[in-house]
């Protein structure tokens, strides 16, 4: 019975070794993350965390946007993430739609059954050999598990395509926006079903509690002073596809997110 106890306990303490090892790693590499250069060349525009799980499943989201410059056709954007393992892992983004300035949108999603990811991340671009990174201007960014959006410090406003939806007759629109404390603003929505032949206009809902999960909700605004806005809006059952923009307004300032000069198109979902 002694020889068993000596020999657990020898197990633990490997155990607790290799657990502080870990932990030590990770934290070694936050510190050598956050000393690198940041890059004009990679830039990460919007973030979202989420616990969005039900009685019956599980799910741990992670979204990023982000922009590269299209220095080379061969190129890999990633996601450098720490994990409560006290491992660094990437998620892999892909490309989504180039923009001026010869720029590229890159996207990514992960939806974990468990909670595998812990709070700190970078952006990392390999191209032509050369590693570029976003950390945050040597902050590294960091997110809790169910915050809602980030958004760059140069974006007001942003359309939340994971929430926006056509079906039926239809139209739900959703959007994240920069909380301005110094004065009011409405957030709009124009669109046209015929080519913008007709343009329409439908106000958007500030959401105090917005539902992600079974009983999982984000607040508004959440730690990095952005809100949640809302609206559903009925068109002819005809219709089938739609463009539009939104237009955030604050006193005489208007912030447009118009999918950067290409409008976002919507098509009808269909079962």
């Amino acid at each position: 019975m002694r020889k068993l106890l000596i020999v657990l306990a020898i197990a633990f303490g490997l155990y607790s070794c290799n657990q502080d090892t870990d932990q030590i790693g990770s934290e070694i590499e936050s510190i050598e993350l956050a000393a690198k250069n940041s890059s004009e060349n990679v830039k990460l525009l919007r973030a979202w965390t989420s616990n969005s799980s039900s009685p019956v499943q599980q799910r741990y989201v992670r979204r990023f946007v982000v922009k590269v410059k299209n220095l080379a056709y061969q190129k890999e954007v990633v996601i450098h993430q720490a994990t409560y393992s006290g491992n660094w892992v990437d998620i892999p983004l892909t490309y989504q739609q180039s923009i001026d300035n010869n720029e590229e949108i890159w996207v990514g999603e992960v939806e974990p059954d468990t909670e595998i990811y812990n709070d700190e991340f970078v952006v990392k671009y390999t191209v032509d050999g050369q590693t570029y990174w976003d950390n945050n201007s040597g902050s590294n960014y960091s997110m809790q598990t169910n915050i809602g959006a980030y958004l760059a410090p140069e974006l007001e406003v942003y359309v939340d395509s994971s929430y926006t939806r056509f079906s039926g007759s239809y139209f739900g629109i959703n959007a994240d926006v920069r909380r301005d404390y110094g004065a009011p603003g409405t957030v709009e929505v124009v669109f046209t079903t015929d080519g913008w032949v007709t343009t329409e206009r439908a106000s958007l809902s500030y959401q105090r509690y917005f539902r992600v999960g079974y009983s999982n909700y984000i607040l508004s605004p959440n730690e990095f002073d952005i809100d949640k806005w809302e609206t559903s809006v009925r068109v002819n059952p005809d219709v089938n596809s739609i463009e539009y923009a939104v237009v955030y307004t604050v006193g005489d300032q208007e912030y447009w997110d118009n999918n950067y000069g290409n409008n976002y198109t919507i098509n009808k979902l269909t079962y």
